[in-house]
């Protein structure tokens, strides 16, 4: 895969750069180090009878104000001369006096980052001391540490042109890791003016910043800007090292964010940048205290980590894009704790030239790698959304076509059908009243029948009526207005409609029943069930109708119930599953006429009124449940 390949040759052109790096002479023979058990309490005659123990390169293992004496052999160059360089690293130290025997008497000079940049005699982001070399005599000098933000510290005794050398080694490998990760951030940037994905969008904002705190890192930042402003140089390198830690949150959360990340990821990504937050207004008023920087210690430490415990939970990312992400924090994690085996004095940290700047350059590349398939799987995520829309528009557009074509299908034949119906309907009452004149078995005989017509008239013009009802429906054509109803004698109106309404007992708990809701809708709703219940029960039976006024209670907000009751014949109940489909009949249903329409139509009614209906059926008997909220 290509992001492999892209890390093995970033890999292997580290490995060869470091086995191609020239020796490095170093004129210390010893170095020992002395903690004051109560810091500022010892002058150098004290320090100097303390006991020492040998010292590698760690200075602090954690951030306490102490003060530490570092005793340093140098032996004379093999040249003779009695000039020499002492360096001492890395920029961030705070303060840093250096003791020298001259005369018998001690002399001190100092250095730091609490101190001018001008006064550096060094030309790149360290300290240095000349200091004189004797020969035939053991060269002493001694070294007062007082800081909080350096873990370690290097010391080194070269000759003035190894020191040369040295530095434009150095400088020439920072402007390479400088050059590579402001490659980047131009890359990033071109790519989300073209893209405006806020993911790259982050990923600049944070090499950039990246970049500047390791120029301020440097000491280079100081030297240039600030350099008899040595607050303001303290206060760009912290408040850049927050926002180096708050933007490399944002871009955790970005990766995550659209694969449904787990609570707890994104409650620590807004926890820390709180906490973060708190800190920069705190450097503002120039205080920051040791617990913030164990924090940012912690925090630095363990954000691969949670990335990868988070992982597991996003189960909407692709397998081989988490495989990708799993891998880039895998590697992120392990350069950044070789960046701080220097802290535990595992390794030397002369091994890099400063922590934390390839590791920041190996991780740049990394991100970049991830970031570039994150934009390549986003990408074919929205293409393919954006022909799943597309295809649904082209059927919405299909679908309202053809709804239209219905419409004025169903406009059609309610004009053509309902004009002769009424027309049928009107002979048959005239034909009906002329034979109930005439007192014959005959004419008995003839008036059955014509009452027959004209129930088959009435379904007939049922059936339209419901066709028309459920196409507005689909037309959104009804808007309900809401007014203070009278349900009970809306009730006693659909009965009296019905033509078997004789069967239908009514059982109204609260008088007067009244409630808010839309008189017409709330009539279509009983009408339809009350139809329903005539059509389908056993011939004869009981249809009960309840109309319940429930009041409100602490828990649950008052309602009115509608509530349908009927036998029906052995196993000729409808099935619970379909029974709100639209054109939905039962088996037993065929025999009758009907559309299928009805209790669809109620569902939706009961929706658009802000309620719901339930079905229920036991021991032969159907049960519709309309519930309405007041």
């Amino acid at each position: 895969m290509s992001w492999a390949r892209a890390c093995l040759w970033l890999l292997l052109t580290a490995l060869c750069m470091s086995a191609h790096a020239k020796p490095e002479q170093d004129l210390i023979l010893e170095r020992a180090v002395f903690v004051e058990p109560a810091p500022g309490a010892l002058t150098i005659d004290q320090a100097v009878t303390q006991e020492y123990k040998p010292f590698g390169t760690v200075l602090n293992r954690g951030f306490t104000p102490t003060i530490r004496w570092i005793r340093v052999l140098v032996q004379a160059p093999s040249q003779g001369s009695e000039q020499v360089i002492l360096r001492v690293g890395p920029h961030y130290i705070g303060e840093i006096q250096l003791f020298e025997k001259t005369n018998g008497e001690w002399t001190s000079r100092f250095a730091g980052d609490r101190f001018p940049a001008s006064q550096n005699s060094c030309v790149d982001s360290q300290y240095c001391f000349p200091i004189t070399i004797r020969a035939g005599v053991d060269n002493y000098f001694y070294l007062r540490i007082d800081t909080i933000n350096g873990f370690f510290l290097t010391t080194r005794a070269m000759l003035p042109g190894d020191l040369s050398e040295l530095i434009v080694s150095q400088q020439r490998m920072f402007g390479l890791e400088s050059g590579v990760i402001l490659a980047i951030s131009l890359w990033a940037l071109l790519v989300y003016i073209r893209t405006r994905h806020k993911l790259v969008g982050v990923f600049f904002l944070s090499e950039i910043v990246t970049l500047l705190f390791s120029v301020s890192t440097s000491g280079l930042l100081a030297e240039l800007y600030f350099e008899n402003h040595v607050w303001l140089d303290n206060l760009s390198f912290n408040t850049l090292y927050v926002f180096r830690l708050m933007f490399s949150l944002i871009v955790m959360h970005e990766f995550l964010r659209h694969y449904g990340p787990p609570r707890w990821y994104s409650l620590y990504i807004k926890g820390a940048l709180a906490v973060l937050c708190v800190q920069l207004f705190a450097l503002k008023m120039d205080y920051l205290t040791l617990t913030a920087l164990n924090f940012n210690f912690l925090l630095i430490s363990s954000m691969p980590l949670i990335l990868l415990l988070a992982l597991p939970w996003c189960r909407l990312m692709p397998a081989t894009h988490k495989r990708l992400i799993a891998v880039g924090a895998t590697l992120m994690a392990g350069l950044l704790w070789v960046d701080i085996l220097p802290v535990l004095g595992w390794v030397r940290p002369d091994v890099v030239s400063s922590p934390g700047n390839w590791g920041g350059l190996v991780v740049a590349v990394v991100l970049s790698i991830m970031v570039v398939s994150d934009i390549t799987h986003r990408r074919v995520i929205y293409d393919r959304e954006m022909q799943e829309l597309q295809f649904m528009r082209a059927r919405n557009l299909v679908e309202t076509e053809q709804i239209k074509d219905r419409s004025m299908l169903i406009d059609m034949l309610t004009h053509e059908l309902k004009n002769p119906l009424a027309t049928m309907r009107m002979a048959a009452g005239s034909l009906r009243r002329s034979l109930q004149k005439q007192a014959s078995e005959q004419s008995a005989d003839s008036a059955e029948r014509i009452d027959s017509m004209i129930q088959a008239i009435n379904n007939m013009n049922t059936v339209i009526e419901r066709c028309v009802q459920v196409d507005q429906l689909d037309q959104k054509g009804f808007s309900p207005r809401f007014e203070d109803v009278d349900v009970t004698e809306v009730a006693r109106v659909i009965i009296a409609n019905q033509s078997e309404g004789e069967r239908i007992v009514m059982h109204a708990q609260t008088a007067p029943t009244k409630m808010r809701t839309d008189p017409n809708l709330f009539a279509i709703i009983l009408s339809n069930l009350l139809d329903n219940a005539v059509k389908y029960s056993q011939p004869e039976s009981r249809i009960v109708l309840e109309l319940v006024d429930y009041p409100s209670t602490g828990e649950s907000q008052s309602s009115f119930i509608v509530r349908v009751s009927n036998m029906v014949m052995e196993n000729s109940a409808p099935d619970p599953e379909n029974v709100f489909n639209r054109y939905y009949r039962g088996p037993y249903a065929h025999e009758k006429s009907g559309t299928g329409l009805g209790l669809y139509l109620v569902k939706s009614l009961c929706k658009i009124l802000g309620g719901s209906i339930r079905f229920e059926h036991k021991d032969g008997q159907v049960q519709f449940t309309v519930e309405l909220k007041r």
